[in-house]
């Protein structure tokens, strides 16, 4: 939940029962922009009742039941097991719609004790019931957000394909990157843009030059990257510290941004800017308004109320802990083992709010370092995930393309490559 475990640890006292954002998305009529992110309430599961006993069941499930039929337990979609989930479902959700394992098991062991005909062949008894189970929660809740949040927010694409998970035994040894595929180009439009591989080498070579001086004149270095644009495609589908022995540059903030620039059309700065300035009061006070309340209380706790963007520093921090996900693949300290996936590293201070450094690492790379805080680390991030074309990891995903959609405005097809002149 929320932001890293060892980041908890420093920051916040234990949270046991987390809350999720975008469980209910209601329409703010006092905002001309019309979003109001404001969440309904959810429930602790300490309000499960002791001894927990069966709610009482429609005559059609009641009478199934006393002539143990068959279908009810049988491989396969059932019509009688499907009513059976929907009436415990119905009964849970008037506790919480994120049942823990102990709720699960209370329900479902009382089941199977009072119809003993209902046991699979697992240890608990109850395994197949379980699936079914998990299944409607994950399926309703998924509705859910799409119903009172998409549509708020008019979504032009499904922001959520997956559940979401804690990370737990997620580990892959390099990051996971897209299929692309590049539009072929002929022998002379690579000569137009002096791509030819005499000419390439020649415009790195030169790029590299310039860095190396005291102080580079990035009005020119931009122009080299844009006149090797199209070759440089090509060659970023290689391993990740390959790509940057072979262009250094990608690790300067404001190149990596500009390399977004000319090759989607956005500005990553601009447009996260223009959205936290509108999103990030709101996102703050949908944590205020929750069981987020204790960890920004102490997030902000000893800052500086004056320190530069701290508001937007904040909002996005707590983002992962609303959407109920694992922080670790977002950003995460310096102590800490940075997962293969593009990755913000605070350095300096325990507390990312004081951190004055920050670095972006990729399977192993560090690949951009600089003093920057969470917002320009979070745009040299996505830049960083959009020119290697990788995939989000499935433990952020929901963090990230709500990101992408409404902070960005970015869509994560990459197919589409846009040259500008700018």
């Amino acid at each position: 939940m929320g932001l890293t475990e060892k980041m908890v640890e420093n920051l916040f006292p234990t949270v046991k029962q987390p809350n999720t954002f975008l469980k209910e998305l209601e329409h703010d009529v006092e905002t001309s922009s019309g979003l109001q992110i404001q969440l309904t309430q959810q429930r602790s599961s300490e309000t499960w009742p002791a001894v927990f006993s069966l709610p009482a069941f429609p005559q059609q499930i009641h009478e199934a039941l006393q002539r143990k039929d068959p279908s009810l337990k049988k491989k396969g979609k059932s019509r009688l097991r499907s009513l059976l989930i929907q009436v415990l479902f119905d009964n849970i959700t008037k506790h919480t719609w994120y049942p823990n394992h102990t709720i699960y098991a209370d329900v479902l062991g009382s089941l199977i004790t009072k119809f003993p005909f209902l046991k699979d062949c697992s240890a608990s008894g109850h395994d197949t019931l379980l699936q079914c189970l998990r299944n409607k929660f994950k399926k309703e809740r998924i509705s859910l957000v799409r119903s009172s949040t998409i549509q708020e927010l008019g979504v032009k694409r499904n922001l959520m394909d997956h559940t979401s998970s804690d990370g737990l035994g997620f580990e892959e040894e390099h990051a996971k990157r897209r299929k692309t595929t590049h539009p072929i180009y002929t022998q002379e439009n690579l000569e137009n843009m002096g791509e030819d591989e005499t000419s390439f080498q020649e415009h790195i070579s030169a790029i590299n030059t310039e860095l190396r001086r005291g102080q580079p004149d990035y009005t020119e270095i931009k122009n080299h990257m844009r006149q090797t644009l199209f070759k440089r495609l090509e060659l970023m589908e290689k391993p990740t510290k390959e790509v940057m022995d072979m262009f250094p540059f990608l690790g300067v903030p404001q190149l990596v941004l500009h390399e977004i620039k000319i090759r989607f059309g956005m500005d990553l700065h601009i447009n996260l800017e223009n959205a936290l300035q509108a999103l990030a009061p709101k996102i703050l006070r949908v944590a205020r308004s929750g069981c987020q309340s204790e960890l920004l209380t102490n997030l902000l706790l000893n800052i500086d109320p004056s320190t530069k963007d701290l508001e937007k520093n904040a909002a996005l921090l707590i983002l992962p802990s609303l959407f109920q996900e694992n922080a670790k693949f977002l950003f995460c300290q310096e102590n800490e083992s940075a997962r293969p996936t593009p990755t913000i590293i605070f350095h300096g201070a325990s507390n990312p709010l004081d951190a004055k450094r920050a670095s972006i690492r990729m399977d192993g790379v560090t690949i951009i370092t600089d003093d920057m805080g969470m917002t320009e680390a979070l745009e040299c991030l996505f830049a960083v995930y959009f020119i290697f074309s990788v995939e989000y990891p499935k433990p952020i995903t929901h963090t990230m393309n709500f990101i992408e959609h409404y902070l960005f405005k970015l869509y994560s097809g990459h197919k589409k490559i846009v040259y500008t002149s700018s």
